[in-house]
């Protein structure tokens, strides 16, 4: 019986870190998204670049550490 309620507690515990894991990567997509809307009417002006450049950072920033997460998540899960 302690086996099954432990072994629930693990996996509902990598369900919700994956489920974190998940949101991080759509608050990248998000934020890539809003990135390409600065630039979807560019003409070439260097103040719409730069916003963008600092949006894209940004975007790339959270997808990175979204990747990182995953990667740390799958070799705990692995131990």
């Amino acid at each position: 019986m302690n086996s099954q309620v432990l072994d629930y507690t693990i996996s509902q515990r990598w369900d919700e870190e994956i489920a974190q894991n998940t949101q991080m990567f759509f608050e990248a997509d998000r934020l890539d998204a809003q990135a390409y809307n600065i630039i979807e009417h560019y003409s070439g002006d260097a103040m719409t670049w730069a916003r963008f450049t600092e949006a894209k950072k940004l975007a790339d920033a959270q997808r990175t550490a979204a990747y990182r997460e995953w990667m740390r998540i799958r070799r705990a899960m692995r131990t």
